[in-house]
């Protein structure tokens, strides 16, 4: 009861963070942009002309992105009305027990600059400081947990990249000696924008990393990092997640990527482990491919279909994300099946919209058509987990309005290895038995001809697909070798034909002149 009381209230939360859901800008290639790149340009002047809004029925909001980063879920500092106070209900031992339940919604501090925000914790910002006080090549690190008190002889590591247009880059490691006040100081140290750094340090199952840095020759840095308790059990944190799904057609399959936003609303990292989330993608997939990322949270690729969810999820939102391939089935219509990971609070799905292409995903309010900033059409739709419902587990989505293969190049195909068929076992006959030379002759050149001029009809065809686009460069180079490939072979069986008939007349002629010779001669 406790679990599922957590689970409602968490993905309630979700909720409560990411509404208006519809409001959201697609990224250069129509999808949501990634929240990490829609950060960096947050706030900077565009002379874009705003995307048309289009249709708006069923509550879907404009294309327009501007009151939040493109593809940023909205995160409010106040719960919607009525929604059940995080912190009411937590497991025993839970580092957030003792916390006041209500919190404030206006951020109550908690004397170190950060707090509690509608009862969800409030991460101390990790930072890496320039500081004048310190000389040029010299990094103040310290190490610090929830609540920004200093860990005592905490277990650091020190990463250097160094990068050299002649030698190539040279990285190295070096664990960092803390102490009792969980500061350590380091010197003569590489300065310039050829040499970067990074601290890590780890507590219990959790891994922490800052991000890459710089020296310059000004001054120092100092690096504060927060360390948080882990765990790997998703019932002991307060966990989120937003999934993001987009569809876009390829050559000769269906390109999905998935994009998740989790959010960490206590104080406690998850670490998942091997069964704690993972996504099942659909049978038969393939070329499975994950992003670089900054940190070690991402996807990795297992067995029966799975990508798992690995790394240390602290407070606040983490981003992973992965793609792969659906092979078409050569159908108008085609429908897929997706099992997310606890505690799915939201999912949008996003396909193209081309000419016939359409979207629908069961359960789901019936897609609504919009434009992207870069001016494509998309099909969205998106549902959050009911009151009660423990997150959304199962995605079917099915696809419309495919392109299939015509059927005449498939009889082009036939009618040329049947011609071949035939004309194989005829000019083997021949050779064999010159007699026959006459029989079935006239149907078998048709044949011949007929394959040969459709497949002639099938390069026009190929051509005109390639010019329009309807057919990507590897399909039209390996429909355009094997159109060559048959029309060479029945070149080939035609003049095997040519030079038996040429033989034959030739007999015939031969034998006609030795009874002419013979009758004279008699």
């Amino acid at each position: 009861m406790r679990s599922r009381r957590l689970a409602t209230m968490l993905a309630l939360a979700l909720a409560g963070m990411s509404a208006p859901m519809f409001t959201f800008a697609a990224g250069p290639e129509g999808k949501p942009a990634s929240s990490a790149a829609a950060s960096a340009s947050a706030g900077k002047p565009t002379d874009k002309p705003a995307a048309d809004a289009g249709p708006t029925d069923g509550g879907l909001g404009p294309v327009d992105g501007s009151a939040l980063p493109p593809g940023h879920p909205p995160v409010g500092d106040e719960l919607p009305p009525g929604h059940p106070n995080v912190g009411d209900e937590l497991p025993p031992g839970h580092p957030n027990v003792g916390a006041d339940p209500h919190g404030d919604a206006h951020g109550a501090d908690d004397g170190h600059g950060h707090g509690q925000r509608g009862g969800f914790f409030e991460a101390p910002p990790d930072t890496a400081a320039d500081d004048p006080s310190l000389p040029a090549g010299s990094i103040v690190v310290t190490i610090k947990d929830a609540d920004d008190r200093p860990i005592a002889n905490a277990a650091a590591v020190i990463s250097i990249l160094e990068s050299n247009v002649a030698k190539g880059d040279s990285r190295k490691r070096k664990p960092i000696e803390m102490d009792a006040n969980g500061t350590a100081r380091l010197d003569g140290l590489g300065v310039g924008a050829s040499t970067s750094y990074r601290i890590s340090t780890t507590r219990g199952a959790g891994t922490y990393v800052s991000m890459p840095f710089n020296l310059s020759d000004k001054a120092g840095k100092r690096v504060v990092l927060h360390a948080y308790e882990a765990s790997s059990n998703v019932e002991d944190v307060l966990v989120g997640v937003q999934a993001f799904v987009f569809i876009s057609l390829r050559e000769d399959a269906l390109s999905v990527e998935h994009m998740f936003n989790v959010f960490n609303i206590g104080k406690t990292a998850w670490v998942p482990d091997a069964n704690g989330a993972k996504v099942t993608m659909p049978e038969g997939y393939k070329a499975f491919n994950t992003s670089d990322a900054m940190t070690d949270v991402k996807f990795v690729e297992g067995k029966d279909n799975e990508a798992s969810l690995v790394g240390t999820l602290g407070p606040g939102q983490n981003e992973a994300n992965f793609r792969y391939h659906v092979p078409l089935d050569g159908t108008e219509r085609q429908t897929f099946r997706i099992a997310l990971p606890p505690r799915v609070g939201e999912v949008r799905v996003f396909s193209e919209a081309g000419k016939t292409m359409g979207l629908d995903v069961a359960g789901f309010p019936a897609a609504q058509k919009q434009r992207g900033r870069d001016g494509r059409k998309l099909w969205i739709t998106a549902r959050q987990a009911a009151q009660g419902e423990r997150g959304i587990r199962m995605l079917d989505i099915t696809i419309t309005g495919l392109p299939t293969p015509g059927p005449g190049r498939w009889i082009a195909v036939l009618c040329a290895m049947g011609a071949l068929a035939i004309a194989g076992v005829y000019v083997g006959k021949q050779k064999n038995d010159p007699a026959t030379i006459d029989e079935g002759r006239n149907d078998l050149r048709n044949d011949l001809i007929e394959a040969r001029e459709a497949l002639l009809g099938e390069f026009v065809m190929l051509e005109k697909a390639h010019r329009k686009g309807d057919i990507g460069p590897k399909t039209y180079a390996r429909l355009r070798l094997a159109l060559l490939d048959a029309l060479a072979r029945i070149e080939s069986r035609i003049d095997e034909i040519r030079g038996v008939q040429a033989e034959r007349r030739r007999q015939a002629r031969t034998a006609r002149a030795g009874a002419h010779d013979e009758g004279g001669a008699s």
